[in-house]
């Protein structure tokens, strides 16, 4: 029998072990939150952070009228940067009033405020024009489309068709506000005259 006020020792273990239970946890979760997960001086690595299958977008204009559609088989987003990458890329612009414009290629990068789409890799563009007229067909392995500025350009040898021949270029630069196409570097071409 133990006097009064006096406890067994082994009854001050048990609050003792949860104690240092409590510390050991806190030691750990403190390691844990210095741990490199992320560099100190705040660089992030170029990870994704997330990507889409069967992806598809649509912009369209203030009546509501769809402007232009961006699609690809995967699309993948990069915090670092806000960049986005695609594959087989299909752009289509077709609006009210407007040409039809479809671009493909293999891959494709989307710039982080979206203002421009890459074209990289076996790039092929159809450009429709009135019924009455063969359409333009553009390949090359670049072509940067600036959809709201309606620009389409290259910095590399490009190659032009329609229904009266072809066109090599070393670069190009077209400007659908104001109706230009402008071919620079060697420039030479074939084509068919029709009496």
């Amino acid at each position: 029998m133990t006097a009064l006020g006096q406890q067994p020792a082994g009854s001050y273990w048990l609050p003792l072990a949860i104690a240092a239970g409590l510390v050991l946890l806190t030691a750990w979760l403190g390691q844990l939150a210095g741990a490199p997960g992320a560099p100190e001086d705040g660089v992030v690595g170029h990870d994704p952070d997330y990507f889409v299958e069967d992806f598809s977008a649509v912009a369209f204009d203030a009546t509501g009228a769809p402007r232009y559609r961006l699609e690809a088989v995967r699309m993948t987003h990069y915090m670092d940067d806000d960049s986005t990458e695609l594959v087989a890329p299909r752009f289509v612009r077709e609006g009210t009033g407007m040409a039809r414009v479809a671009v493909r290629s293999l891959r494709g990068r989307v710039s982080s405020n979206g203002e421009h789409v890459d074209f990289i890799g076996d790039v092929r563009m159809l450009h429709e024009r009135r019924a009455v007229v063969a359409p333009l067909e553009l390949s090359t392995e670049y072509l940067r489309v600036t959809p709201d500025a309606q620009v389409i350009e290259s910095d590399r040898p490009v190659l032009l068709k329609d229904g009266r021949g072809t066109v090599h270029g070393g670069a190009l630069l077209a400007d659908g506000r104001r109706g230009t196409l402008e071919l620079t570097g060697r420039v030479k071409g074939i084509y068919e005259t029709r009496h």
